[in-house]
């Protein structure tokens, strides 16, 4: 079994923070603080996975089957404090039929699951000045749709953030959030294999949400990535957000949604290439009742003829993103257009899910293929949901072919 540390994060922020928690606390009684223990609330949640991968040119298909246990405590708020510890084992029930990033299988496709139990979140937040918030330690960061910084809480080991993180709401329907991350714990902990389990950064996150229009909610972001393991992967992303949904009033119960968002990126930290790429999407959609249909367009540039200069984003969920199959977790050199149309709908107490995915470079020609994904969930209840998903990758002159089934269930106390 692997612990996973939480570091120490060395910052004028850190040690200004610490001071008012000691100095709150010194002058309260122990029984005071052992009561906000003794008062928290503890939560534990299981969820079993089996995946199968069937990709072309490896000698075996991937079957995994996984079971993440988590354990969650929370204290009871205590003089504008509160603190929260949880912590994550996945466990592969059967034998290792599937390459998990560290146990060398690599005849098998990849299933990026390992085994091992790590310090998911880990942290300490006061409350005591009016309009902010301040969190300090392993925490979760998801801003906006996590196309650019979000928790994959897709695979069954998350992804957190050692940080220092302030919310301030001061002004009306807005949101400020700055988070300073020093550490990346990633999805292919917590040991280290074919990728690291954790990323040494110096980052400054910034993302303001203003809900105030009544046409929908705006948003605007820095995110400055610096790197010090993968210095290829420092960026300064600046970028702006809208998503709204509109009520047409000539027919009953149909919404109109749409999204638009652009950002530019370039190199940043010790990044050894000088580039200046961009990155847009445009999303229309409507919403019949329990019907939603959306027609999509995103755009990752890219530089055909130089390596390391596309849009990238390595602290996303990517999983959500350009397919389920994952073939394009880092952005090709030449960029990635994916045009995409998704239906949704309720029908008999499930949900069920279709998207179409045409993917092209976006500099030069080159056709990356296409990919259907289909899903179908069932909530029982509010403690156990069933989820049964499919991913059909077909490849053109990009990757290989590669299709996936996965089958989950998760119940919560």
């Amino acid at each position: 079994m692997t612990l996973r540390a939480v570091p120490f994060i060395s910052s004028t922020s850190f040690i200004l923070f610490s001071l008012a928690f000691t100095n709150t606390y010194a002058a309260e009684t122990s029984t005071t603080v052992v009561d906000s223990i003794k008062n928290g609330s503890a939560e534990v949640s299981l969820r079993f996975r089996f995946e199968n991968v069937d990709q072309e040119g490896l000698a075996n298909n991937a079957d995994a089957s996984t079971l993440k246990t988590r354990f969650t405590y929370t204290t009871a708020a205590h003089e504008y404090f509160k603190a929260q510890l949880e912590v994550d084992n996945v466990a592969v029930l059967g034998g290792d039929s599937h390459n998990d990033t560290t146990n060398g299988l690599t005849s098998y496709p990849v299933v990026a699951d390992p085994e091992g139990t790590d310090i998911n979140q880990a942290w300490v937040a006061y409350t005591g000045i009016e309009g902010n918030s301040f969190k300090l330690g392993r925490q979760r960061v998801n801003f906006d749709n996590q196309r650019f910084v979000g928790g994959v809480g897709w695979r069954q080991n998350e992804q957190t953030y050692d940080a220092f993180a302030i919310v301030n709401t001061a002004l009306a329907d807005t949101t400020v959030v700055y988070s300073f991350v020093s550490n990346v714990n990633r999805i292919f902990g917590p040991k280290d294999g074919a990728q690291p389990a954790e990323l040494d950064t110096s980052t400054h996150l910034l993302n303001i949400n203003y809900t105030g229009l009544s046409a929908g909610t705006f948003s605007a972001y820095g995110y400055w990535l610096d790197v010090k393991d993968t210095p290829g992967a420092s960026s300064s992303t600046l970028g702006l957000r809208f998503t709204g949904e509109h009520e047409w009033s000539d027919i009953d119960n149909l919404k109109v949604l749409c999204t638009a968002e652009y950002a530019q990126q370039s190199d940043y930290g010790d990044n050894p290439s000088n580039y200046d790429t961009d990155y847009y999407l445009l999303e229309a959609g409507v919403k019949v009742e329990a019907v939603t249909a959306k027609l999509g367009w995103e755009v990752l540039e890219g530089n055909a003829s130089t390596a390391g200069q596309s849009f990238s984003t390595p602290l996303a969920t990517l999983h959500k993103f350009n397919g389920w199959a994952d073939k394009f977790l880092a952005t090709p050199s030449a960029g990635l257009e994916d045009r995409y149309l998704s239906l949704s709908t309720k029908l008999a107490g499930m949900t069920f899910g279709a998207t179409y995915h045409q993917f092209d470079a976006q500099d030069g020609p080159g056709n990356w293929g296409d990919e259907i994904d289909l899903s179908v969930a069932k909530t029982l209840n509010d403690k156990v949901k069933l989820l049964l998903k499919y991913a059909d990758y077909q490849a053109e002159d990009f990757a290989t072919e590669t299709q996936k089934i996965w089958l989950q269930a998760q119940v919560s106390f």
